[in-house]
């Protein structure tokens, strides 16, 4: 909200440091080239990262010495929930913004006469009644 109590679009360029970096981190190409709905990432991406590591962590406190398990144990948990804050943080700067900010007072006439004009002059289609 602004100062004056009207609800705004959020402007990534006006947010804190923090936030910033953290849209500025780099997404997986899997993360860009589809727009996964928020039921499939919660559903089915989300408890297979998690499934995977817990097998990966149990993996990193066997197989390696005690210096490199320990990080290697928190480091790929913590890129995990950095990618997963990302997302949403994207996700939520691009809900808001198509909710606040999406809708526009139109006059009736003139969007009545853009749709006669962009369905042209086609013939009615007869119905079959019997």
């Amino acid at each position: 909200m602004s100062q004056d109590g009207k609800i705004q679009r959020i402007d990534r360029n006006k947010l804190p440091l923090f936030c910033r970096l953290i849209l500025k981190i780099p997404m997986p190409a899997s993360f860009t080239l589809v727009d996964i709905p928020g039921g499939i990432f919660y559903a089915i991406i989300l408890p297979i990262f998690l499934f995977l590591d817990f097998f990966l962590n149990f993996y990193f406190l066997i197989g390696f010495a005690f210096p490199i398990n320990v990080i290697l144990f928190l480091a790929f948990p913590f890129s995990v929930l950095v990618i997963f804050v990302r997302v949403n943080a994207d996700r939520f700067i691009d809900l808001w913004n198509s909710s606040v900010g999406g809708f526009t007072p139109r006059e009736v006439k003139e969007v009545l006469k853009e749709y006669l004009a962009m369905r042209g002059n086609r013939p009615k289609e007869e119905t079959a009644t019997e």
